[in-house]
């Protein structure tokens, strides 16, 4: 910096003392956004730490003794004497053994799902649930879940469509066939009566007078109930009259008989379209266990849910007449008709909705990784269809997602 000298006085310049200042506030300038950065970096580490801890029962290890919830519906899992079996255990308890883990089952209702999620996220009682878990946004708000290993739908139970003999007498009693029944009996009674007007003096010789020609109600009795003719027409007009009547009684008998059948088979069709199609779920009411991810399904679609405890409530309602059909995961469904013996129940051919079953984890939880790798790799390896196939059959390829 160079300095004038002015009679005698030593004068610094402006421009000089103008760059001091200027290097001196950048100097604070960034001394203060540097204490800034770092305040900024604080807070957002504070702020993630509470993000983590704001679930207190999030797993970040995997304890030395799993406790396992076993949703007790089968094809799934099934507790018999005290072994287990079933889709779901039966993968589970191979992730289990190549991972070497220790575990205990807790066997559990489906008709608590909700406070089941509930006790999974909330607690320590429960580090995973197996069985026919369905997925939901809501669900998923609470747990965790693993890659889906079956493919399942939401169906409905329905009674089977057979005719009682309530149906049919309503049917004989329609209008149309009434009225040709009526018009039967009328021609009959002209046949008979032109019959006699023209036969009552023509009797062949030989024949007694007792039984030369049967009365009204006795003809009727022998032409309709005996199959039996005793009397032959004589005479050329009776036996035109004859002949005018059996043509006349074939085809009365057979509008009568395409009434019937007619009748019938709209009687049927009607019936069967109260169940066997979504307007017609739509129109009726259906059962479903109150909680379950499926009841949510049916309202979703429109249908009117009466909600009740347990299975055995909804199957008494359906087989009262009470409601139309009980909402269910489709393999449920099937397996609870196969176990119970109940023929005069079916599944629907609606399906509601396709749904991936999964097992349930606390969030957070390493479980959830090991057990995604087992099930991708028994999937890729095509063993587990061979394993579902033991429990449902031809339906074994919904395994194998």
């Amino acid at each position: 910096m160079k300095f004038i000298r002015y009679n005698s006085v030593l004068i610094v310049p402006i421009a000089a003392k103008t760059s001091e200042r200027t290097k001196e506030k950048k100097l604070k300038l960034s001394k203060f956004l540097s204490k800034l950065f770092i305040l900024l970096c604080l807070v957002a580490c504070t702020h993630n730490a509470f993000v983590v801890d704001k679930n207190p029962n999030s797993a970040t290890t995997i304890p030395k003794l799993i406790h396992v919830g076993v949703i007790m519906d089968m094809p799934f899992a099934q507790n018999i004497d005290g072994h287990y079996s079933g889709i779901a255990v039966d993968i589970w308890e191979r992730i289990a053994k190549i991972n070497h883990w220790q575990f205990v089952y807790t066997p559990l209702s489906s008709n608590h799902m909700e406070s089941i999620i509930d006790t999974l996220a909330s607690s320590n009682n429960l580090d995973v649930v197996i069985g026919p878990i369905s997925v939901s946004a809501a669900r998923l708000e609470k747990v965790d879940f693993s890659r889906p290993f079956y493919l399942s739908s939401i169906g409905v139970i329905t009674k089977r469509n057979e005719l009682g003999i309530i149906d049919i007498a309503s049917m004989l009693l329609s209008k149309n066939l009434l009225h040709i029944i009526m018009i039967l009996i009328l021609s009959f009674a002209i046949y008979l009566t032109l019959l006699w007007f023209f036969e009552r003096n023509k009797a062949r010789e030989g024949v007694t007078i007792n039984h030369q020609y049967p009365n009204l109600t006795q003809r009727i009795w022998l032409h309709l109930f005996q199959k039996k003719v005793d009397y032959m027409p004589i005479t050329t007009q009776g036996r035109i009259i004859g002949i005018f009547w059996i043509i006349i009684a074939a085809a009365i008998f057979t509008a009568i008989n395409a009434n019937f059948t007619s009748a019938l088979t709209i009687a049927r069709y009607k019936s069967s379209q109260t169940t066997s199609t979504l307007a017609g779920l739509q129109a009726s009411k259906v059962a479903g266990i109150n909680g379950q991810f499926n009841v949510e399904v049916a309202e979703k679609n429109g249908i009117m849910v009466t909600k009740v405890k347990d299975i055995e409530e909804a199957v008494e309602l359906l087989n009262s007449g009470k409601v139309n059909g009980i909402v269910r995961d489709t393999p449920v469904a099937v397996e609870y008709l196969r176990q119970h013996n109940l023929p005069q129940l079916m599944l629907s051919p609606v399906i509601l909705e396709n749904d991936e079953l999964a097992f349930a984890v606390k969030a957070n939880s390493p479980l959830r990784h090991a057990i995604d790798l087992g099930i991708t790799s028994f999937q890729d390896d095509d063993s587990v269809e061979p394993l579902c196939k033991r429990y449902i059959g031809e339906e074994a390829s919904h395994c194998d997602i």
